[in-house]
């Protein structure tokens, strides 16, 4: 196991490496995503929080305008090579509103306090057009009691699934580690109302068996103005 530890949303650039060769996330939620936004050419997307830039230039080579924006600088720097330094935000305060046909908010709202979900569920309505959709993914919160996905392993829960809390897991690929922050599935509906989205649907990646538990790993949120 690797003495990586995230514990903070800044502290990601340290396991880029490992990031960019997450084999088993790659193929069952960034494909999901790709699958969910349907044809993206000539698309106007932002990817929030989108560190190295694995999927921004899976969807540049889609057809879509991409743009990303992370707090890395390192981060950011990686994603540069990949879909251009134009097409890069270092501040939040660069990102248009009302702009973006598509915006993507992958495992990131897990990894944030309470105040900075609604701060960037907030950035993320603001910067939709009138016609745009967003989707914001994460670890499925209802596998708080799995102890062992494809990808990490997790402790035994010491609160309850209604409970905001805070836990360690272990990923697989590259072994780091990292601390989440456990929310129950109403808990965001409820922020993305509060927030001024509309939830239009919620997804899961595909279904698998693993030692007799049935996992789907991430959840994603389908939402609009």
């Amino acid at each position: 196991m690797s003495d990586k530890l995230v514990s903070k949303e800044e502290e990601w650039a340290k396991v880029a490496d490992e990031l960019k060769a997450e084999k088993v996330k790659l193929a069952f939620y960034d494909n999901t995503v790709i699958s969910l936004l349907g044809n993206v050419k000539n698309k106007k997307v932002l990817d929030y929080g989108g560190g190295p830039g694995v999927l921004a230039i899976a969807l540049k080579k889609l057809g879509a305008e991409v743009k990303e924006y992370d707090i890395s600088e390192d981060m950011l720097k990686q994603a540069s090579e990949k879909i251009g330094k134009e097409n890069i935000y270092s501040t939040i305060e660069e990102i248009p509103k009302e702009e973006f046909d598509l915006i993507i908010c992958n495992l990131v709202l897990c990894i944030v306090s309470e105040d900075e979900v609604k701060r960037i569920v907030k950035i993320i309505k603001q910067s939709l057009n009138k016609k745009g959709f967003a989707f914001i993914g994460f670890c499925n919160p209802k596998i708080l009691d799995v102890p062992e996905s494809n990808l990490d392993f997790r402790p035994k829960p010491k609160h309850k699934y209604e409970e905001n809390h805070s836990y360690m897991k272990t990923k697989k690929e590259g072994g780091y580690q990292i601390i989440e922050n456990h929310r129950p599935i109403e808990w965001y509906e409820k922020t993305y109302e509060e927030q001024g989205l509309k939830l239009v649907d919620t997804f899961f990646t595909p279904e698998y068996e693993l030692k007799g538990r049935k996992i789907k790993d991430f959840i994603i949120f389908k939402l609009k103005k």
